[in-house]
């Protein structure tokens, strides 16, 4: 996809929404570096049409880059019957206004790139849970309280993907995402979900698990982003900056309260071992809860499975035989159930 926008640093936060749908370039009329033409299955405007400068500038840019038959959703911030005119007269496919909910965004998205039919139900369940993910983690960096609703739909989407048995098709959809905290969250809380299918769990305990590891690193939302999202890997410095994120969502869940004592404890512990070698405690053995031990075997499972700047994602069979190794830190019962989760016979 191609995302033309004048927002200039606003235009990107929907770039990574979009990303859901698979990768997605910037055009960002307020700068003069552009991506080179290449092939795209959607053209997506988010331009003020009230304004000519930008009318010409949007136009060129689509002249750029879009060939024939390429679809274009122009999203409006304002429907008067002059933007409406606008939007038609530069070719707009689709439109939609530029404050429609997420989850709307991105059914139609979904819709104009799989032409009419409908996306398989994990697909479904995936955006809605993306959605709630994305919401959650501005929210916290905002500074303000996160949504009970917002969080219970994310975690029910997660649990009905986990009901499709297609844990494949989910880290599949989760590796395509471009910003690498939505990835971790959606891939250790879609495991999770998987690990407590598999185990039979009944309803209640699943979501209890699901929102345990959708929260766990909710501290990283207040990590200065140059240093979450560096490209390579961390000096002494950095490492003990991100190290900080536990006792941070610790104390974000606290404040805000209403939270069960098994998600707060999971957001302060998942880094915690058996052995006493964790942080930021250095809690052992009987000290560590359950719902902990099984969120910290997905959190370090998609870590080794993940890509990174500075390294390749490990295959299936190698990120569990690293888990089998580290003897003593693990719970060695979760492990052995936790193997057919992710290498099913």
């Amino acid at each position: 996809m191609l995302l033309i926008t004048d927002r200039t640093g606003q235009g990107h936060k929907l770039d990574r929404l979009l990303s859901l749908w698979g990768p997605c370039a910037v055009v960002d009329l307020n700068r003069p570096v552009a991506p080179r033409p290449v092939a795209r299955q959607l053209l997506i405007s988010d331009v003020d049409l009230a304004s000519r400068a930008s009318v010409e500038a949007v136009r060129h840019a689509l002249a750029t880059h879009r060939a024939a038959g390429t679809p274009h959703l122009c999203l409006l911030r304002d429907q008067s019957a002059r933007t409406a005119v606008q939007a038609s007269a530069i070719g707009a496919s689709a439109v939609l206004p530029a404050d429609i909910p997420a989850k709307v965004l991105l059914d139609e998205v979904g819709r104009m790139l799989n032409g009419d039919g409908e996306a398989r139900p994990v697909r479904q369940h995936f955006i809605a849970a993306s959605v709630a993910v994305a919401d959650m983690l501005a929210t916290a960096a905002s500074g303000a309280a996160l949504s009970p609703a917002a969080i219970d739909g994310g975690v029910e989407a997660i649990n009905r993907a986990a009901d499709q048995r297609d844990l494949g098709a989910w880290l599949e959809m989760v590796r395509n995402h471009d910003d690498a905290t939505y990835r971790h969250c959606l891939l250790v809380a879609g495991l999770t979900a998987a690990f407590a299918h598999h185990l039979g769990f009944p309803e209640e305990a699943r979501r209890l698990l699901t929102c345990a590891a959708m929260l766990h690193d909710i501290g990283k939302a207040r990590i200065p982003i140059e240093v979450l999202h560096k490209p390579g890997k961390l000096t002494a410095e950095e490492f003990v900056i991100v190290r900080e994120h536990p006792q941070i969502g610790y104390e974000m869940l606290c404040r805000q309260g209403g939270f069960a004592r098994e998600v707060v404890e999971a957001t302060h512990r998942h880094h915690e071992y058996l052995d006493g070698s964790g942080y930021p405690q250095g809690l052992r053995g009987e000290a560590i809860s359950d719902v902990v031990r099984m969120v910290t075997i997905c959190d370090i499972y998609a870590a080794l499975i993940e890509r990174r700047s500075y390294k390749a994602a490990m295959e299936p069979e190698e990120a569990y035989q690293v888990l089998m190794a580290m003897a003593g830190k693990l719970d060695a019962d979760l492990l052995r159930a936790f193997r057919p989760v992710v290498l099913p016979d």
